[in-house]
């Protein structure tokens, strides 16, 4: 029985360190098909998007060896190795002043990989020296771009007052991206939200967005067939240890950590780090999505716009909602939605346009959305946060 793993995020790790491994690689090339390309996709925290970009840092590394046996390995691909800039933003923390911080932590990541590719960097500004190291790179060849978690110094710094002082600073960073399509064998960009004004989505007309885009809804994370196909052991030991019947402790997994879902008429995947924790507590049900991590930016955001939670679930949002927002106009419902707060259960149609009806994923997030997040940002006793834990849950699947 192959080892799980909440903590490895290494594609390369994962396979060579025999972790389990669930077969994502047909979205992969269908993502590398093309000779050139960029992509950006948003997701909850915690849901398979650093594992994604490792995954196709390996594919162009050329390291075929470690896709044997995948979906990718017998596709018509040259397996090419092409030099990588990746930058990842989730260790970014600010320290005092976020303002002043930001410029020296997106410098030192560009140095990190000058030194990675022996560029020397002129002293500049890491705009201007993300754009020469780009230049350079591209010199011997197209280069792959993969950055991840894009948004991270916005979403720390929401309630920040020098929040827009900061979101320029990264736009001057990421319009280094623009017009490079000639110099770029792949562009993937990653985040939970979705930010006007950073240049990616305002100047970028070649970063496709596929957040919502039914043919790769289910790219991260475990469909049903996904989960009993590849979980066999755990959940055969799970049935043993709990004294409970695979007919019995099915509904119940599904019911704590199934339903998210990323278009409305795509089926629902399971949390991967949830369902990893629940096989090695195992099979103890409990919180484990939520405890890798205090949304701190939903709580502040709630509270500064005294965000009535029972009342905005009531009623279907349109279509327009999951676009890219304004950082002084961020509506707390949507940015519940893209963090993985509460998903997609149905739709509508008004005057042509689609609407729809939004909900807790599952038993987890509902939980932990009562115990938490609604008692802290709004003040609500626990008998009040009950009753929307009930009323509303109950419609979740």
């Amino acid at each position: 029985m192959k080892d799980l793993t909440s903590y490895v995020y290494s594609f390369e790790e994962m396979i060579q360190g025999n972790f389990l491994y669930v077969d994502k690689t047909e979205y992969i090339w269908q993502l590398i098909r093309p000779s050139s390309a960029g992509y950006f996709l948003s997701r909850p925290r915690r849901f398979g998007k650093s594992l994604t970009l490792s995954t196709l840092k390996a594919v162009f590394e050329g390291k075929k060896e470690l896709f044997k046996g995948l979906a990718i390995y017998d596709k018509p691909y040259d397996w090419k190795t092409y030099p990588i800039i990746h930058l990842s933003f989730a260790d970014y923390n600010v320290v005092s002043n976020a303002k002043e911080e930001l410029p020296d932590y997106l410098m030192t990541k560009v140095r990190r990989i000058a030194s990675e590719h022996s560029i020397p960097l002129p002293d500049s500004t890491p705009a201007n020296c993300f754009s020469f190291l780009i230049g350079e790179i591209y010199k011997k060849s197209k280069v792959v771009i993969l950055v991840d978690e894009y948004d991270k110094p916005i979403l720390n710094n929401l309630t920040d007052p020098q929040s827009k002082e900061i979101l320029q600073i990264l736009k001057g960073f990421y319009s280094v991206l623009k017009d490079r399509n000639e110099q770029e064998r792949l562009l993937f960009v990653t985040g939970v939200s979705k930010f006007c004004h950073v240049s990616l989505f305002s100047d970028l007309n070649n970063l496709t967005d596929i957040t919502m885009d039914a043919k790769y809804a289910t790219m991260l994370g475990y469909t049903q067939t996904e989960f009993e196909s590849n979980f066999r052991e755990q959940i055969d030991a799970a049935s043993q240890k709990l004294g409970m019947p695979k007919d019995e402790l099915l509904p119940e997994i599904k019911a704590w950590y199934d339903g998210f879902r990323f278009h409305a008429g795509s089926e629902s995947v399971y949390n991967p780090v949830s369902l990893a924790k629940f096989f090695e507590s195992g099979g103890e049900f409990s919180n484990y999505w939520f405890e890798t991590g205090t949304p701190k930016f939903l709580v502040e955001l709630a509270k500064n716009q005294n965000f009535d939670f029972e009342t905005s679930l009531d009623e279907p949002v349109p279509g327009i909602a999951f676009s890219a927002f304004e950082i002084d106009n961020i509506d707390p419902l949507t940015l519940l939605l893209q963090a993985g707060y509460v998903t997609i259960k149905g739709t509508e149609k008004k005057l042509g346009e689609t609407w729809y009806h939004l909900d807790f994923p599952n038993r987890e997030v509902a939980s932990s959305f009562n115990a938490y997040l609604l008692n802290r940002y709004s003040g609500k006793n626990a008998d009040r946060g009950g009753k929307i834990l009930g009323g509303t849950y109950c419609r979740a699947e």
